[in-house]
């Protein structure tokens, strides 16, 4: 996990870049790109990444993998293109690149990397789509509950999982976000201030994304369930301690996307 003083750093950056080239209006990846002379294209390239930043002969390339991202338009899409984004302005990627210390190389953006360039990449393109101060006046004296991330969503066309992502780093309430996939945690991250950070192991029959590897219950609500249910080394005053978790299901890839949050 990113520091929370790279986090803020990133940004800063970031919501300047937005305010600088869309100020009023939807973020555009396209109009940054264009007036920062780099080109880009979107192709057929199978498996081999969802985007890359190519440089070559002091010019800079962006390709965008359609055999991944579907189409031009998708949530996806934009936030591949911001994370390509976030390797040229983040000074130390765009420097090696320039200096030919970092070759070109696939990025994919599925939030698993433990890379902290990948890492820095998509913290800046969550940061670049959804502006820290836009976000802050939306969520102002709004009570955290999930449709208040599908409202974010929507309005900045950016995925649940990315929306998440930003709202947890933006301090307005702690949450957590879990990965899952065959009953195993492929990824999670949490607001700095979240009160617990280690996840139990095997997951509990009593969580709602336990109920689902074990039974394929579904649930379309956030359910209550408690601290001791999740985490691990939970003191005997807390185990008690209620959350909500609101679960994201995929049957096909046998995923559940988990969030916690304190009532």
């Amino acid at each position: 996990m990113l520091s929370k003083q790279r986090q803020e750093e990133l940004s800063d950056l970031a919501e300047f870049i937005a305010n600088e080239y869309c100020p009023n209006n939807l973020i555009e990846p396209k109009i940054i790109a264009k007036k920062n002379n780099i080109s880009y294209c979107y192709g057929n390239y199978e498996n081999a990444f969802d985007g890359l930043l190519e440089h070559e002969f002091g010019d800079f390339h962006i390709y965008l993998n359609l055999d991944r991202l579907k189409h031009a338009h998708t949530p996806r899409t934009r936030f591949t293109f911001a994370h390509e984004l976030g390797h040229y302005f983040i000074d130390e990627h765009r420097n090696s690149l320039l200096n030919g210390h970092t070759p070109s190389h696939p990025s994919f953006t599925d939030f698993s990397s433990k890379n902290p360039i990948e890492l820095e990449a998509d913290f800046f393109a969550a940061s670049l789509l959804l502006p820290k101060n836009r976000l802050l006046q939306d969520c102002f004296r709004r009570k955290f509950e999930f449709v208040l991330i599908e409202e974010l969503s929507q309005k900045y066309q950016t995925s649940i999982t990315a929306t998440l992502l930003k709202f947890a780093s933006i301090g307005n309430h702690p949450i957590m976000i879990v990965c899952l996939i065959n009953n195993a945690v492929k990824w999670y991250k949490c607001s700095h201030d979240f009160p617990f950070k280690w996840l139990r192991k095997p997951l509990s029959k009593d969580t709602i994304a336990g109920e689902y590897f074990y039974d394929k219950t579904k649930y379309n609500e956030e359910i209550e369930v408690t601290a001791n249910d999740w985490f691990e080394n939970v003191w005997d005053n807390d185990v008690d301690r209620p959350f909500f978790e609101k679960c994201i299901y995929s049957d096909q890839h046998n995923f559940v996307l988990s969030i916690l949050w304190e009532l």
